[in-house]
């Protein structure tokens, strides 16, 4: 299969496994450049292993965020719809006038996406932890892969569970994230005071004060999803009062250090949000990683809370524990890569109602 083939068949799966059913429009640009040489050609230019859809579909989105009055913009307002036939001569001579901005912004920057969302399911796993470990000691949270540090700050938004809404000591109530719960139970109760020093690692962190860097994040949502949109600048403008603390660089320099300095007496935790595959690669990846904190446990006992596919079409939440060197881990949920809803699988501890392991 040549190279244009490959990346064609990306696009392709793109538009049937990720945009069908949530964006029409980028369902029908992502077949328009599977079908179309020049647009191919100038994908090519995303930076290696960079998922080409979501960086020229970003681009493309960024650039028109930005002001371009070029006919395609009228359909990023989500008032039109746009069918393939038109597709293909809007889309072709947008990035033929772009191209040079386009081929810069794949080139060097990355899909860097910090999902606000994504909050509304790890609650409940921070409840869920709090309560396994029942001795009222002090709990950091380690966020890997911070992006812009946005999900450290988790205690400052307002949640929304099928309308049963939450308020923390702290939360923004402008700031409000809805999370639709489909099966289970899910525990909803914490005490935020007992989460304390928490910290980001992240390769390239977001500058805050560079307003491209932020932009870039509102471009990489999907047109269609104004509420993700609004819910991001939101969380964008809290985060720019609090910056969190995030420590820059790759996240194998930074564990064990955060292990050693942090103080003995408080339980830590590493957060791991779809960022497992960007550390350790896929496949393999999750197995990398357990590999990692079971040799880190010798130091310490450690908790993990990660988020992704895993292998499965659906994704699923699990929390694992390390200590001496054994590892012991859980599926609890099921849940929506941008957190709209929760299947919770775990009754209490991460455990399944007749106490197995859930796979």
């Amino acid at each position: 299969m040549t190279e244009h083939a490959k990346l064609a068949d990306v696009f392709e799966r793109f538009a049937t496994q990720q945009a069908a059913g949530k964006s029409p429009l980028y369902e029908t640009l992502s077949r328009t450049v599977a079908h179309t040489p020049e647009l191919l050609d100038l994908a090519a230019d995303t930076q290696p292993g960079q998922p080409a859809p979501n960086m020229l579909l970003g681009a493309i989105h960024h650039i028109i965020r930005r002001g371009s009055q070029h006919p395609l913009a009228t359909y990023f307002t989500g008032h039109e719809e746009l069918d393939e036939a038109r597709a293909g001569a809007l889309l072709t001579d947008f990035c033929r006038r772009h191209a040079q901005e386009i081929r810069r912004i794949i080139s060097t920057r990355s899909v860097q996406t910090n999902e606000v969302g994504r909050c509304a399911v790890l609650l409940p796993a921070f409840a869920a932890l709090q309560q396994q470990l029942g001795d009222g000691r002090l709990i950091r949270i380690v966020d890997v892969g911070a992006s812009a540090g946005l999900n450290l700050l988790w205690d400052r938004y307002t949640y929304d569970y099928g309308g049963h809404r939450i308020s923390l000591p702290a939360s923004d109530p402008d700031t409000v994230l809805f999370c639709e719960i489909k099966g289970g139970t899910p525990p909803l109760s914490l005490d935020v005071a007992q989460f304390v020093r928490p910290v980001g690692i992240e390769l390239n962190p977001v500058d805050l004060t560079d307003r491209e860097a932020t932009e870039w994040l509102v471009s990489l949502t999907w047109p269609e999803q104004t509420t993700r949109m609004h819910t991001l600048n939101r969380a964008l403008t809290l985060v720019a009062r609090t910056p969190p603390t995030i420590l820059a660089g790759r996240a194998e320099d930074h564990l064990a250090d955060v292990v050693t300095e942090t103080p003995p007496d408080l339980h830590l935790v590493f957060v791991f949000s779809w960022s497992i595959y960007q550390i350790f690669g896929s496949p393999g990846g999750r197995e990398r990683l357990v590999d990692t904190l079971a040799g880190l446990s010798q130091h310490r006992p450690l908790h993990e809370i990660s988020i992704g596919h895993f292998g499965h079409n659906t994704p699923r939440m699990i929390m694992a524990s390390h200590d001496g060197g054994v590892s012991r881990s859980d599926a609890v949920a099921h849940c929506d890569v941008y957190g709209a809803w929760l299947h919770w699988l775990a009754t209490s501890a991460g455990r399944a109602p007749d106490g197995r392991e859930i796979p």
